[in-house]
Parts: C-alpha cells; sequence; structure tokens
C-alpha cells in the first residue's frame, strides 16, 4: 500500500532546517519558492490543491467584501473553488485525514476529510490517549500534534495525511535560538516516527514536507491607510497577516491590499505608495494579478508587499519603531521542500508542486521529476 504524509512546517524558513537530521538527509531536499503574499492560508490551499491563488481563490487571511462591505476571516472551506488533494483521495476511495495545531486551518481545510482535527479541538478519544494539549501559543503544541499524527496512522492508518503546524515559535525565536532547535527537532522525530512505522509495516510511504513561508525580524512598521490620507488619498488597507492569533505578530505583516475610496486617485495613491519609506513593491491589482497568479476580484485596488525591515500595521502614525518577526512579503518566501520515498529529476520550484506529487503517487504513478498531470482539477 502507499501512502503519503503530506506536511507543511508553518513559517519555516530554511535556515529553521539546519539540526533537523530527518528531513536534511531525505531523498531529496531543496529550497523553493512560497505564493505571495507569503501568508498561511494562501499557501496551505496551494499545497494542499498544487494551484495558485488565481485559481483557488484564497487570496489572504483576511478579506474585504466589497459588495456586503463586510470584513470576514478568509477561513471558510466556501472560499476553496477548486477541489483539494484530500477531496480527491477520498473521491478515489482512500482515506484522508488533516491535522492541524491553529483550528483555523482544521475548518479551511479539512472539508470532505475521513478525519480533520487540530489541537485547539482535539476529539475526545485522542486526549484520553495523549492527555490535554498544550496552549496554541507554545512550542509544545506542535509536539503533541506530531505525537497525535502517530497515533491516527496506528487507528486510521489513512492513505493520505495532511499536517499542518503552527508558526508561534517562528514569530518568537530566530532558528539559532535554542528554542527553534528544539521545535523543529521535535517535528523533525515525529515526521521520522511517521515514516518508520508506515515501513514496518511494509508499506510505501511517501513523505512531502514543505512550508507555507519563513518569517523574519522588522524593526519598523508604516501605517499605509495614515499615511495616504496625509497625502489625501482616502483608503482602507488589509494588512493581510491578519488572523485571530494575534499573539503571533500584532496583526502586522509584510503585504497588503489597499481599498480606494476613490478609484479615480488610483494613480495618485500608486505614486505615493511607490515613494513611501518602508514600500519595496506596489501595483495596481492588474499589475498583482498577472505577476502573483492572484484573483483579481478578490484583491485591492492596490497591493503593496514591504521592504525587508518593515512590516505594514495600523500603528497611529506613519512610521513607528517595532520588534516583531513576521511575513507577507518578498521576502519571507524561500521555503524548504524535503521528499522522502521518492526520487525526482529535479527540485521542485514552488511549494504548491507538492500536491501533484502526492496525488502520482496515490495513483500509482512514480514521479519522474515533471510535476505536472495527473491534475488535481
Amino acid at each position: 500500500m502507499r501512502r503519503v504524509v503530506l506536511a507543511c512546517i508553518d513559517g519555516c524558513s530554511p535556515e529553521y532546517l539546519r539540526g533537523a537530521r530527518f528531513l536534511k538527509r531525505a531523498d531529496l531536499y531543496c529550497e523553493g519558492w512560497s505564493m505571495i503574499p507569503s501568508v498561511t492560508n494562501v499557501n496551505t490551499v496551494s499545497i494542499l490543491t498544487g494551484e495558485y491563488p488565481c485559481t483557488h481563490g484564497v487570496t489572504g487571511n483576511y478579506y474585504y467584501d466589497r459588495l456586503s462591505g463586510r470584513w470576514v476571516y478568509m477561513e471558510s472551506p466556501d472560499f476553496i473553488r477548486v477541489e483539494t488533494l484530500v477531496e480527491r483521495a477520498v473521491k478515489l476511495g482512500l482515506k484522508a485525514a488533516v491535522l492541524t495545531s491553529k483550528d483555523k486551518l482544521r475548518i479551511l481545510l479539512g472539508r470532505g476529510a475521513s478525519l480533520a482535527l487540530s489541537a485547539e479541538k482535539p476529539p475526545r478519544w485522542l486526549v484520553k490517549e495523549l492527555g490535554e494539549p498544550p496552549h496554541v501559543y507554545s512550542i509544545e503544541v506542535d509536539e503533541w500534534l506530531m505525537q497525535a499524527a502517530v497515533e491516527v496512522a496506528k487507528r486510521l492508518c489513512p492513505d493520505l495525511m495532511y499536517i499542518i503546524t503552527t508558526d508561534y515559535a517562528m514569530h518568537k525565536y530566530p532558528p539559532s535560538h535554542p528554542e527553534s532547535r528544539r521545535h523543529i527537532e521535535s517535528i523533525d522525530a515525529g515526521l521520522e516516527e511517521l515514516a518508520e512505522f508506515y515501513e514496518g509495516r511494509g508499506e510505501e510511504p511517501l513523505l512531502c514536507v514543505t512550508a507555507d513561508h519563513g518569517v523574519e525580524e522588522k524593526r519598523w512598521a508604516v501605517d499605509l491607510e495614515l499615511a495616504l490620507r496625509e497625502r489625501g488619498v482616502g483608503a482602507r488597507v488589509n494588512v493581510l497577516i491578519a488572523d485571530r492569533y494575534v499573539a503571533h505578530h500584532g496583526n502586522m505583516g509584510g503585504a497588503a491590499y489597499v481599498y480606494l475610496e476613490e478609484t479615480d486617485l488610483i494613480y495618485r495613491a500608486l505614486e505615493a505608495l511607490q515613494d513611501l519609506e518602508g514600500v519595496e513593491v506596489a501595483l495596481t491589482s492588474r499589475q498583482a494579478a498577472r505577476l502573483f497568479h492572484l484573483d483579481e476580484s478578490r484583491i485591492g485596488d492596490l497591493v503593496v508587499l514591504a521592504a525587508k525591515d518593515y512590516v505594514f500595521g495600523p500603528v497611529g502614525e506613519e512610521k513607528a519603531r517595532v520588534m516583531v518577526r513576521s511575513h507577507g512579503s518578498l521576502h519571507e518566501g524561500r521555503v524548504p521542500i524535503a521528499l522522502h520515498g521518492v526520487d525526482l529529476e529535479r527540485c521542485p520550484r514552488e511549494n504548491r508542486e507538492v500536491a501533484r506529487i502526492a496525488l502520482s503517487w496515490l495513483q500509482g504513478v512514480r514521479a519522474s521529476g515533471e510535476v505536472g498531470p495527473p491534475s488535481l482539477r
């Protein structure tokens, strides 16, 4: 029997894996790129569908619905416009499990799964077996999640398991910190245990491990809404990192959508943003959709990405000193890609490509390196 473990180590820049014994000796280990904006919801959906945001429809963690004027968290599975790998596996008569640390990702990604659970809302049988999970704002929660994955493998033996950790440790500690090493070692050990469990049963496990984005230290925050207002442009700004887990990043991130009150001021606003300290990229929605494969109907009039040491957020002044580890911009786009159990002729270029490798494996087609069909559509 062929099994697939697809794992997304949330926030894992390649530097975090320096001490990862199992992953660094995988059959293939390389670096690739995330989707932009480099935020969780966009990328975890790409990893599970194999598609760009323009196709799957998720364009941020937070969403402004212009028709209703409502701001909503982009965590309903209804935002996903295509079939996921989980749904395809179940259609093939296979068992699929989704395990997450954050409950928002269980909600977003668990549609159609044989089993979907989170460390925030675990099933009783798992708590009875492993004990209560640690708080989601902890390093230990991911260790619990990996133990849960092993227990699910033993009880359910799913053909496909998608595991998504939390980036609390990455937001708190740089790669060189002992707590970062402890965090990665626990995930690395859990993945190795999963591989050994399946191999011990005489099965063929494929482990596809990547990340949704990296995390970097930021020193300055820019209030885009305030800056534009001071330049005569009224706008509402959606900082795309914003979610329910405010302790991670304070809702300050490196990507934003700008919704203009008067769209005829678009080029005035664009020029103002391009000249603003801390802004690295400012594009119209059409330009950004083309360059970053975004769904133009679900982004702002303008798309703005921050320079290396900067984030965007409602800090109450145009530029404020901050100390935060965050993501969203081009500078957090590098991600690791590790494959155990398959020999590819080339390294995948983007994190989303692991979905098609996984599907090929489940369908009994040994991946050769050209990650094309079979399509998830």
